[in-house]
């Protein structure tokens, strides 16, 4: 503190104590260490305020807010705050911003609705940290009603508040009021930020056209196009996989001098790895500039995907041999490749690297070591794996339960599922399908049942619903109660290829060849048959003696490319 520098004023010296401690020498610090997240010299320097009466100045308050705030500590801020007798404009917005800051979106508009009840009406930065709330809540309602006040106390026109409102339409999915906003905004000051946003927002809704329109405005327009722009841009032909439309703003990005840019290039990797263009993705991370880790992520994924193990590994043997460092993403991709080879030496070599690194086991980086351990049949240490992840949550035990079932541990995986849900992990679709799974394994009927009733009463969303029908159905059909399987997919409101072969080879398989026959008929005017269901379809016509069936479904095995 004594080698604090000075910041007096000669115009009007700020306020001392006795002590001669000057508050805004100590405010410096106190930034210091806020950046350093340093709480043990923070409630230090909060005590020597106490001590010396400092802490009574409004200006040293709003900044301990902050302190506290920024280092998480939002308990201490808010009890610092309900400490002053008359809290001003700045600590009201300081406490919402701290809640904010720590995704308690839902006090945050709390405290913003106290402060407007308070009397004061709240500034552009208060505006904006509630909006972020709204955004993050995906809360158009609550935000139509913050925009209306920032109408009425006249901040539509900072930029500050528009750039806030429109981003808070666009990741609502409002992109008619988004383009209100955009369009209320002048010409001429209309920033990259809004630009960006709005492109953003037609992207993220695929909307091809719009985003096209809106990019060639941008190109009209004082505004110069940047890097986001053009990453924005690439994003849309990879969402949509237009190869044509790739390779154009691939070549605008040539000719402005900005594909070696590690943002842009990192987006140019990952659309042509969704393209299924692994050479040309491979060209742009030959020339970036800095190759991150986040490129060489996108990149192996590409390899991983379409069965190139060994290339996708020697590439990362060479972004290693340049100098560049590993880090507990990059490593999940390449355990990932590693589960496709056909020895372990390689993956274990990778962990014991991650050991040394000293990386943290987290949920994610111990899926990846759980399924490759799954992969080749290493019970023992895809369990040590799972042990050794801290904070285990849903993702790592759903990759432990789909382990133990590929590798016929049935029974343990229902264990493990037991003892995640009394420890509070939560159960998601997943779960109960590989349990399923498991029941369906071992014919235990009685207990499918049990999680048949389970999710009846708890409702699965929309997208996971069909898994969970689909794991249900499969269960009944191993469990030969053929007659429940058939109730499931008369009640499913969308079924899948999956589907209906689950139950066609359940028919089958249970004697009942007409059945199946019949609803293979059915099937037709909904799905398209695979080869697998083709398979049982042959089998039932075998087997009741069904010659024209049977020719009827060569033809068409030979008409779609099975044969």
């Amino acid at each position: 503190l004594t080698r604090t520098p000075q910041f007096h004023s000669k115009a009007s010296p700020p306020p001392q104590n006795n002590r001669g401690f000057c508050f805004q020498d100590c405010v410096s610090l106190l930034q210091h260490l806020r950046d350093h997240k340093d709480l043990n010299f923070g409630t230090a320097l909060h005590s020597l305020f106490v001590k010396t009466a400092l802490d009574k100045d409004v200006f040293v308050q709003n900044n301990m807010i902050r302190f506290y705030g920024d280092i998480g500590q939002v308990q201490n801020a808010h009890k610092l705050f309900d400490e002053i007798p008359q809290p001003s404009l700045v600590s009201w917005t300081s406490l919402i911003s701290c809640y904010v800051h720590v995704g308690k979106h839902e006090m945050g508009l709390s405290l913003f609705r106290g402060l407007c009840r308070s009397g004061m009406c709240p500034n552009e930065f208060g505006f904006s940290v509630v909006l972020k709330s709204c955004r993050v809540m995906c809360d158009p309602v609550m935000g139509k009603v913050i925009h209306g006040l920032i109408l009425k106390s006249g901040f539509d026109s900072h930029s500050f508040c528009s750039a806030s409102i429109l981003h808070m339409y666009a990741d609502c999915g409002d992109i008619e009021n988004s383009r209100k906003v955009f369009d209320g905004v002048c010409f001429g000051e209309r920033c990259e930020a809004l630009w960006n946003t709005l492109l953003n927002a037609y992207v993220e809704e695929s909307d091809v056209k719009g985003s096209l329109k809106l990019f060639r405005e941008m190109g009209h327009s004082v505004v110069s196009r940047n890097h986001f722009t053009y990453t924005i841009i690439v994003k849309l032909c990879a969402d949509v996989l237009d190869v044509e439309l790739g390779r154009s703003v691939h070549g605008q990005t040539v000719k402005i001098g900005i594909e070696n840019d590690v943002v842009v290039g990192g987006a140019l990797i990952d659309c042509y790895v969704k393209l299924q263009f692994l050479d040309d993705a491979r060209k742009v991370f030959q020339i970036l500039d800095e190759k991150d880790n986040v490129a060489i992520c996108a990149l192996l994924a590409g390899f991983n995907h379409i069965g190139k193990s060994k290339e996708g590994l020697a590439l990362y043997v060479d972004f290693l041999c340049e100098g560049n460092k590993l880090d507990p993403f990059t490593s999940a991709r390449v355990v990932s490749l590693c589960s496709n080879l056909e020895t372990e030496l390689s993956g274990t070599q990778i962990h014991c690297g991650v050991i040394k690194l000293g990386f943290k086991m987290d949920s994610y980086l111990g899926s990846a070591f759980i399924n490759m351990y799954g992969n080749f049949g290493m019970i023992s240490d895809a369990y040590k794996c799972f042990l050794d992840v801290c904070n285990k949550n849903e993702i790592c035990g759903n990759a432990m339960m789909n382990t133990l079932i590929f590798n016929s541990n049935d029974l343990k995986a229902l264990e493990l599922f037991c003892r995640m849900r009394e420890v509070g992990i939560a159960q998601s679709s997943s779960s109960i399908s590989y349990a399923l799974r498991a029941c369906g394994n071992l014919f235990m009927l009685k207990e499918g049942r049990s999680f048949h009733s389970y999710v009846i009463k708890n409702p699965l969303e929309d997208d996971c619903r069909l898994g969970v029908e689909n794991a249900l159905l499969e269960m009944y059909v191993r469990c030969r109660a053929i007659d429940d399987a058939k109730l499931i997919l008369e009640r499913m409101p969308i079924q899948n290829e999956f589907s209906w072969t689950t139950i066609i080879s359940g028919y089958g398989e249970s004697g009942h060849f007409v059945e199946a026959l019949g609803i293979f008929r059915d099937m037709l005017r909904y799905s398209k048959p695979s080869q697998f269901t083709l398979i049982s379809v042959i089998q039932a016509c075998a087997e009741i003696k069904a010659l024209d069936v049977g020719k009827q479904a060569q033809s068409y095995i030979i008409k779609v490319g099975f044969e």
